[in-house]
């Protein structure tokens, strides 16, 4: 029986293309530029950033770090709609800004936390930042419903090394079987999963053709959490 639930952050509690378009509205009004773009703005964007985020892991960001993808986007996005590329540096300041205070989250998140943390400890595991995973966390007010919550960026191991699950483990004090990970990520969080002995569930909203690992759990809506750890429980 389990006795603690793991979650993943993005995309799994938190939508993280909804996050990058929230920060990315309230950066565009503030800069009084939303007029001048047209409806399709943040698919434009999204495009351009996911370019230079998957250059900055394919080699590891010794080409570029955080703030060069950030203002990199900026750059490529301004000079795309014919508007100021001098203020790459600016919009991307602020656009952080907002970006570690979006509260996009995915449907059903806040509702299984309150439903499964009077039975289950809950923690989180997850790549990435500490100003961004904790200033959404807090903005959210879901900051408090996790202990441990472990982040890349403190911790110094990014999923799937073993270490940073094994460093859950140590601060639940639980055998890999007693605990349940949440995430959406095969590659990430199934294989560190894996690594440790760890059960998996897999939050998939929209399963693809390719073939996929046999987990424990397959769900496609967060809310069915609560029927398959709550026996009896209705979403």
């Amino acid at each position: 029986m389990y006795q603690a639930i793991l979650f993943d952050l993005d995309d799994t509690l938190f939508s993280l293309r909804g996050c990058e378009a929230q920060a990315l509205l309230r950066t565009l009004d503030n800069a009084g530029l939303l007029s001048a773009l047209p409806a399709d703005f943040a698919e434009a964007y999204a495009t351009i950033s996911s370019g230079y985020w998957a250059a900055r892991s394919v080699d590891g960001g010794s080409q570029y770090s955080r703030e060069d993808v950030i203002e990199l986007s900026w750059r490529d996005f301004l000079s795309r709609h014919d508007l100021d590329a001098n203020r790459s540096v600016e919009l991307a300041t602020q656009f952080w800004r907002e970006f570690c205070r979006a509260t996009a989250l995915n449907p059903g998140a806040d509702k299984i936390l309150g439903r499964l943390g009077p039975h289950y400890r809950l923690g989180m595991i997850t790549n990435g930042y500490s100003d961004s995973q904790r200033g959404r966390l807090k903005a959210a007010g879901l900051l408090g419903f996790f202990n441990p919550l472990l982040i890349s960026e403190e911790v110094g191991a990014a999923k799937p090394d073993a270490r940073i699950f094994q460093l859950a483990l140590a601060r639940l004090d639980l055998p890999p079987e007693a605990v349940l990970y949440v995430g959406d990520s095969i590659g990430h969080d199934y294989q560190g999963c894996r690594n440790v002995g760890i059960g998996f569930c897999h939050y998939c909203p929209k399963p693809s053709d390719s073939d996929l690992p046999d987990v424990k759990y397959r769900i496609a809506r967060l809310e069915d959490l609560i029927p398959l750890l709550l026996p009896g429980a209705t979403p």
